[in-house]
C-alpha cells in the first residue's frame, strides 16, 4: 500500500509514524496528517493514457486533489493543451462521488469569466469521469508567496481585485467556491489572475450532496462558519479571500497552530490582526476592507461580494499601477524576484490552553483534564482540501467579533475554595427573548452540549442565541466526567468559553 503525507505530499512508508520529509505525525487520526491510499502514480498515468487514447494524449500528472487527479494532456482533435481532472475508482469512486463530480463539472462549465479557468468538456470513458479545462502556463499564488513573501500594495490589490471579480461573478450565479486560498488562485505568464478548482464548489440551492456538519475547506483559510460545519455562503468566500489578502500583505496567514483543532480555535475566537501592524504603506481603506471581511460574524462582512469588489475598486489604482502589477506578477511566475518587502512581526497568538475560565456563577465542576480539541475525520489529500467528519449541531452559524477568549479550565479550584462558588441548579426556564450569544468547543468533539437541560449541539456551539441571565451549561459524553456549571449571558454580549475538555472516567478498582 502506498500512502502520502497530507501536509507535504511525500510518500510515507507503511507503518511509519512520521513523514520523513516534513516531520508531521502520520499515524494518529486525530493529527493534521491523514493518509490516502493511492495507486502507483506511473501505473495510474499509464491506465489513464490507455483509457483516454484517441481523445487525449496524456503527458504527465500535475497534482492530486480531494476529488481527483490533474494531468496535463493534449486534445487530439484540436491539438490544444488541456488540464484533465479525472476521478478514477481508486480515488473514492462511488455513485455519490460520481454524482458530485458531474455536478461540479456542469456547474463550473457554466462559468464564463476572464478570471475563472474555463471548462472545455465533461465526459466519461472506461469508468473514468473527466473534466477538460484550459491549461494555464503559470504558477499558483501560493507558490509565489512561499518564494517571495509579502508583495507590494498595488500587486496585492491587483490579485485581490481579480479574485474578487471571479467570486462576485460566481456568487451572482449562486455558486460558492468554499476553498479559496493561494493554491487555487493561478497567475499566468502575462500576470493575469485566475481562480481555479471549484472542486468543492456548492450551488446555494444544492442541499443533497453535502451534509450539514461536514467541514470543507483548507484550515488556515476557512471561515468560522465553515469550521463549525455550517453551510458556506458568499461571505465564507469573502473571509477566505481576506486571509489571502492578509498573506499578500504580510507574507503569512494570520493564524498558525500545531493541529487543525488549534487552527479552528483561532478562527472561532482570535481576532485577525490589522495588517497595518505589519507595515505602514497599506492604505486605510484597504485595511478596513480586509478587517470587514475577516469579521467572525458573516453578517458583519459585505452584504454581497459585489459590494466587496466596489470597495476594492474605490481604492486609487491607476492604469500604470495595473501594468506594473501585471509585469511584477509575470516576472515572479517566470522565476524572477523583486526586492523583499519590509514587514514587522505581529504579536504572538494567545495561548490556547493556559487562560482560566471564570464564569460569574459556578454551579459545580466535575473532574476534567486539559487536552487539545480533537477533530475526528478524514482529510482528503491534495489542494489542501480538508473534509472533517462531524456530527453537526443545531447551533446558529456565524460568530460575532469579540476579544480572544480564555480556554475553559475544567479542573476548577481546590475543594476548599470551591465551596463558596457552588450554587443550586437553576430550574428549566420558559422561552424568553434572545438577548445574548454563546460559543464554545468541546473535547471530545462528540460531546453533547445542553443549556438549561435542553440539547443545543454536539462538539461546538457558535453564537447560539440565548436569553440574558444565568444559564445552566452541561457538557457530557459517554465514558467521560460531566462538566456542569452556571454561566451568565449578558444582554447583547457574546460569551466565549473557549474549549471545554472532559476527562475520561478512571477504571473502578
Amino acid at each position: 500500500m502506498s500512502v502520502n503525507c497530507f501536509r507535504c505530499g511525500a510518500a510515507v512508508p507503511e507503518g511509519a509514524r512520521f513523514c520523513a520529509s516534513c516531520g508531521t505525525q502520520a499515524t494518529d487520526p486525530h493529527e493534521a496528517t491523514v493518509l490516502l491510499e493511492t495507486e502507483d502514480p506511473e501505473a495510474l498515468l499509464n491506465r489513464v493514457r490507455m483509457v483516454l487514447a484517441g481523445e487525449y494524449d496524456v503527458e504527465r500528472e500535475l497534482a492530486r486533489g480531494g476529488m481527483g487527479v490533474i494531468f496535463k494532456a493534449t486534445e487530439v482533435g484540436l491539438r490544444r493543451s488541456v488540464a484533465l481532472k479525472v476521478l478514477p475508482p481508486e480515488l473514492g469512486f462511488s455513485v455519490k462521488a460520481a454524482e458530485r463530480f458531474k455536478r461540479e463539472a456542469r456547474m463550473v462549465a457554466e462559468l464564463d469569466h476572464p478570471n475563472i479557468i474555463p471548462v472545455y468538456r465533461i465526459g466519461q470513458l472506461g469508468g473514468i469521469f473527466f473534466i477538460a479545462m484550459k491549461f494555464i502556463e503559470g504558477r499558483s499564488l501560493g507558490l509565489l508567496l512561499d518564494t517571495q513573501g509579502a508583495l507590494p500594495v498595488p500587486v496585492a490589490l491587483q490579485v485581490l481585485r481579480g479574485a474578487t471579480r471571479a467570486l462576485a461573478y460566481a456568487h451572482d450565479r449562486h455558486i460558492v467556491h468554499r476553498d479559496i486560498k493561494g493554491a487555487n488562485i493561478l497567475i499566468d505568464r502575462d500576470g493575469r489572475v485566475m481562480v481555479s478548482d471549484f472542486g468543492v464548489a456548492l450551488r446555494s440551492s444544492d442541499v443533497n450532496l453535502t451534509a450539514d456538519g461536514t467541514v470543507i475547506g483548507t484550515p488556515p483559510f476557512m471561515s468560522p462558519e465553515q469550521c463549525s460545519g455550517k453551510r458556506a455562503g458568499p461571505q465564507s468566500d469573502q473571509y477566505s479571500l481576506g486571509i489571502v489578502g492578509f498573506q499578500l500583505l504580510t507574507g503569512s496567514v494570520p493564524f498558525q497552530a500545531d493541529t487543525i483543532a488549534g487552527m479552528m480555535h483561532h478562527h472561532f475566537f482570535t481576532p485577525v490582526p490589522d495588517v497595518r501592524q505589519a507595515r505602514d504603506d497599506v492604505p486605510d481603506v484597504l485595511a478596513e476592507a480586509l478587517n470587514r471581511v475577516l469579521q467572525k460574524d458573516p453578517a458583519a462582512r459585505f452584504g454581497t461580494t459585489r459590494d466587496m469588489l466596489a470597495a476594492l475598486e474605490a481604492i486609487p489604482f491607476s492604469e500604470a499601477d495595473r501594468r506594473d502589477s501585471e509585469r511584477v506578477l509575470s516576472q515572479l511566475v517566470q522565476g524572477g524576484s523583486i526586492a523583499k518587502m519590509a514587514t514587522r512581526p505581529l504579536s504572538p497568538l494567545p495561548d490556547l490552553l493556559t487562560a482560566p475560565l471564570t464564569p460569574a456563577k459556578a454551579r459545580k465542576l466535575k473532574p476534567a483534564l486539559w487536552a487539545g480539541v480533537v477533530v475526528t475525520g478524514v482529510l482528503l489529500l491534495g489542494f489542501g482540501v480538508a473534509r472533517l467528519a462531524s456530527r453537526g449541531n443545531n447551533a446558529t452559524a456565524g460568530l460575532a467579533p469579540s476579544p480572544a477568549p480564555p480556554a475553559a479550565q475544567a479542573n476548577g479550584p481546590p475543594e476548599s475554595a470551591r465551596a463558596d462558588s457552588i450554587r443550586a441548579t437553576p430550574k428549566l426556564r420558559a422561552a424568553s427573548p434572545v438577548t445574548g450569544k454563546l460559543r464554545l468547543l468541546t473535547s471530545p468533539p462528540g460531546a453533547e452540549i445542553l443549556i438549561d437541560g435542553r440539547h443545543v449541539g454536539v462538539g461546538s456551539v457558535f453564537d447560539l442565541p440565548l436569553a440574558a441571565g444565568p444559564r445552566q451549561l452541561e457538557v457530557r459524553a459517554p465514558g467521560y466526567g460531566t462538566f456542569d456549571t452556571t454561566v451568565v449571558v449578558e444582554v447583547g454580549g457574546t460569551l466565549s468559553l473557549g474549549r471545554i475538555t472532559l476527562r475520561g472516567h478512571e477504571p473502578q478498582p
